[in-house]
């Protein structure tokens, strides 16, 4: 068994691995291209760091090939290493599981010092060019010089928001690689005017092509020329697996998902407005754009038909969708290393002996609300039990 291993990447998977090599008596040494390791880690969540989510299967990724990981390295299983730690947990009603401070730095302080403990090497500012396999063992080269280790490994994320695409380095192996696209992240779409910063609970669902992709209830946040918030987020996923093949995207939401239409014409009718039927329901910006779209009598007359097509808008209306927000604005990316070169039982590269690929850097996405790190800590777990 390998007894010194590089990992390249101080991201949350690379520290993971790290912690759980180290203290199963490895020597590990962990590289990292930035001046601190964690960095990215630090604004998971919106800076509460989404650990996991109690209610994570198989079908919130983008693979079913996740499935045996998934199975051995559970949330709880995930949520008791972190206690293990010293770090308390808690779960609110979506199963979006939180440091107990809703702190990143909570989660990132107790990885730090137990990295500490166990002895783990960290070489910050270092950019590794390449990696090869070199007698039996492994060469890493570095901006601050070469580093061998028994086994490798390959942890170096993506490059969404601030990250890098290290991709090249496993392509130079002879690995096949998916090209990075940007995911969890806004919609970009025409706008609903004057709603810019409005939050609306509702139920959204994405039509790519004209057929139906997913849907879900969640928060919407109304941008200028986006749709946000996590559960646009969790829309954006289904997007951008479709790759380039794109046509035509539409998300329709229902503003007043606990009311069956009829009711809520009936509620129109009897207790609306006839200046602005839905200024009791929703916030004046969303109403008037719902509105704005019907062709109806404007008459100062409330009509069955008046209270029927307001009612019906409410719960049909539609945005173009153009495509993603960009980098700067993606928490994670789709693409990666390819699966069919990987065991997925442990992530051993099946071209090299000794060389691992984990967390994003590999080609496994999965919907917004703690399924990313989640594989961070699953497939980091996994790798590091098949090197003890």
């Amino acid at each position: 068994m390998a007894d010194s291993i590089l990992i390249i990447g101080g991201g949350a998977s690379g520290l993971m691995c790290a912690i759980q090599l180290a203290k199963n008596g490895k020597s590990v040494t962990v590289l990292e291209k930035n001046e601190r390791v964690g960095k990215k880690l630090l604004a998971t969540g919106n800076g509460k760091c989404n650990l996991t989510n109690i209610n994570i299967t198989y079908k919130d990724y983008n693979t079913s090939l996740v499935k045996d990981i998934l199975n051995e390295f559970s949330p709880q299983r995930i949520i008791e290493e972190f206690a293990q730690m010293g770090l308390l947990t808690k779960a609110d009603a979506e199963g979006r599981v939180y440091p107990y401070s809703e702190s990143a730095g909570s989660a990132l302080n107790v990885l730090l010092r137990r990295l500490d403990e166990y002895g783990v090497k960290i070489i910050c500012d270092a950019l590794v060019e390449k990696v090869m396999p070199c007698n039996g063992k492994w060469k890493a080269m570095t901006s601050k010089g070469e580093f061998v280790g028994d086994s490798v490994v390959f942890a170096c994320g993506s490059n969404a928001t601030s990250g890098l695409d290290s991709l090249g380095i496993m392509a130079n192996l002879g690995h096949k690689v998916v090209p990075f696209r940007y995911a969890i992240a806004p919609l970009l779409c025409d706008g609903v005017k004057g709603a810019n910063g409005v939050r609306a609970k509702v139920y959204a669902g994405i039509y790519i092509n004209g057929e139906f992709a997913m849907g879900e209830r969640g928060e919407l946040l109304f941008k200028d020329d986006a749709l946000s918030g996590i559960l646009a987020f969790r829309l954006s996923s289904a997007l951008v697996r479709v790759g380039d093949k794109v046509e035509d995207c539409k998300v329709k939401i229902d503003f007043v998902p606990d009311m069956q239409e009829q009711k809520l014409a009936d509620f129109i009718y009897y207790n609306g407005s006839v200046y602005n039927p839905l200024e009791g329901i929703l916030h004046k910006a969303i109403s008037y754009n719902i509105i704005s779209r019907i062709p109806m009598d404007r008459s100062l007359i409330m009509s069955r038909k008046k209270a029927n097509d307001v009612a019906k808008a409410c719960k049909n209306f539609q945005v173009n969708i153009h495509g993603v927000g960009g980098r700067s604005n993606a928490q994670v990316a789709c693409g990666g290393v390819a699966l069919d070169e990987l065991n997925m039982r442990n992530l051993q590269s099946k071209l090299h002996g000794g060389l691992y690929c984990i967390g994003e850097s590999v080609d496994v996405d999965g919907l917004c609300g703690g399924c990313n790190l989640h594989w961070a800590w699953a497939s980091a777990m996994a790798v590091s039990k098949d090197l003890i």
